[in-house]
């Protein structure tokens, strides 16, 4: 059985990680500011009550993956699977997704003032409870000349 190891109260402030194993890690009450998380796999992490303004998700796998509590404003996720992705109660603001695979995903009280959705795949996604497709085929049927 793998040992526990407690980073408590430490500054890993500009620390790059590569080819760690972070498997059932938990994150809480971090600071994840400017993080970039480049190629990796976080299937079925969880990341509660943290901060991750500015980060960027790039090439990398995250299925299943729950973001609750979690500030990432003007946070960058590109060529990323995101299926079955739960974001709840979460500040994205001025956030990019762009190149995404977002089936099942659902967003739930979340603030996406200013972000941008550009290129993804958004079958089963679903915004307050809300199919995204129904939402794109109201506004396209409301919208036509």
């Amino acid at each position: 059985m793998d040992e526990k190891k407690l980073f408590n109260k430490m500054s890993l402030k500009s620390a790059v990680f590569e080819e760690v194993n972070l498997e059932c890690a938990v994150f809480s009450q971090t600071n994840m500011l400017c993080t970039a998380i480049v190629e990796a796999n976080l299937d079925e992490s969880r990341i509660e009550d943290c901060s991750m303004k500015k980060a960027q998700f790039r090439n990398a796998a995250m299925r299943e993956v729950t973001f609750q509590d979690v500030d990432m404003q003007n946070t960058v996720y590109s060529n990323a699977n995101l299926r079955g992705l739960v974001f709840k109660h979460s500040n994205m603001q001025g956030a990019s997704f762009t190149h995404l695979g977002m089936n099942q995903t659902v967003f739930e009280s979340c603030s996406f003032e200013n972000a941008q959705f550009n290129s993804c795949e958004m079958e089963g996604a679903m915004i307050d409870g809300i199919p995204v497709a129904e939402l794109l085929a109201a506004y396209q049927k409301a919208n036509k000349s």
